[in-house]
């Protein structure tokens, strides 16, 4: 009996110390629930960071005094700070359920008081399986406040400081349609809304969206989009307090009379490929253009519209960017971005005071737990 028990228990302790481990390798395999967070800091130098024209440039720096909004100088170093948590969730049915969310807070040195705040949640599903077909999401992004510049209140002809509030709503469909293509479209809903003093200028917006992304040779990543936006300034029919009527002065500057709807066409592209004489980590070389194209669609006249009536703005900004990524948890970019805003009007003024250009260099570290 003693040597048959002590057979037992050697065989129950073989068999708990090579199965207790495998169970436990199986649950962390295959949990339930993921947990991961990406934190980013960045540092950028923006030569023009409220997007001034060359005249208004000029204008402030002749006479920062006399200049109506407040600035210390018109380019600034700004640093970002991001903080993304994520979860994936397998879920019944062979599903997997992702959610994220990410805060943004960007801090300028010379111009604190232009700083903002961004959030943006997101929940994405898909079959929970190699190489799935499709996928769908949503995504929900707040600006609660963003500063634009000093403009004029023509109810009261004072002049105060302008912001707004930008909400976006918007859902996506990815299909896998071959091998090393992905098609997508998506729709999108959003408003801006001003500060109580400009309310004239509130507006809400609808986007259609295709897009495609893939492999080509050379491991090189390609992605291309359409964007359709059509917008409808619905705060233009509001009345001045004191009924102050538009003037010559407001060929000189924008102003919240008018009727700013329009539509717009915003096309993309962007390429990127690892970079293979860089042996010392992974790199990744990347280019991206972005073009935009809006057409102003009121119908009132140019003498009581000036700033809309007839105007066509053409809006680009091309980045090249390099990511090194040392370990798995970390990545270094350096980038280069160029802006600019060409308008075409009935009224000569008005390309002097949207027309702008804007460059930026910068550096992003990331760090990931997961």
């Amino acid at each position: 009996m003693r040597g048959l028990t002590a057979k037992t228990l050697l065989a129950l302790l073989c068999v708990l110390i090579a199965g207790v481990p495998a169970q436990a390798r199986k649950r962390r395999a295959l949990p339930v629930w993921e947990w991961g967070l990406s934190t980013s800091l960045g540092m950028t130098y923006d030569d023009n960071v409220l997007g001034f024209s060359e005249r208004d440039r000029n204008g402030f720096l002749r006479d920062p005094g006399a200049f109506p909004t407040p600035l210390e100088s018109v380019d600034d170093l700004e640093t970002s700070l991001s903080i993304k948590p994520t979860v994936q969730w397998r879920a019944p049915l062979t599903l997997m359920v992702s959610g994220d969310y990410r805060f943004k807070a960007v801090h300028r040195v010379r111009n604190k008081f232009s700083d903002y705040q961004t959030h943006a949640f997101g929940l994405s599903l898909r079959p929970r399986t190699s190489g799935y077909p499709w996928s769908a999401g949503i995504r929900i992004l707040a600006v609660p406040s963003y500063y634009l510049r000093v403009y004029r209140d023509r109810d009261y002809n004072e002049r105060f400081a302008t912001r707004y509030a930008n909400w976006d709503y918007a859902a996506s469909f990815r299909y896998h349609l071959t091998l090393p293509l992905w098609l997508e479209a998506g729709a999108a809903y959003g408003t801006y809304y001003y500060n109580r003093k400009f309310t004239e200028y509130d507006s809400e917006y609808r986007d259609f969206t295709l897009g495609a992304t893939g492999d080509a040779p050379w491991e090189m990543r390609l992605s291309a989009s359409y964007t359709r936006r059509l917008s409808d300034n619905v705060g233009k029919n509001q009345s001045g307090a004191l009924g102050t009527a538009p003037g010559e002065s407001s060929i000189a500057e924008d102003t919240e009379y008018g009727d700013s709807d329009y539509r717009e066409d915003d096309a993309s592209v962007s390429v990127s490929a690892p970079v293979p004489w860089i042996t010392f980590a992974p790199t990744e070389a990347s280019l991206a253009y972005r073009h935009r194209r809006r057409v102003y669609t009121t119908d009132r006249p140019l003498a009581d519209d000036p700033f809309h009536r007839g105007r066509l703005d053409n809006r680009g900004q091309a980045q090249v960017s390099v990511t090194v990524s040392p370990s798995r948890a970390w990545d270094v970019e350096a980038f280069f971005a160029y802006e600019s805003r060409r308008t075409d009007s009935n009224e000569p003024s008005v390309p002097l005071a949207k027309n702008f250009i804007r460059r930026e260099f910068g550096l992003l570290f990331t760090y990931r737990i997961r």
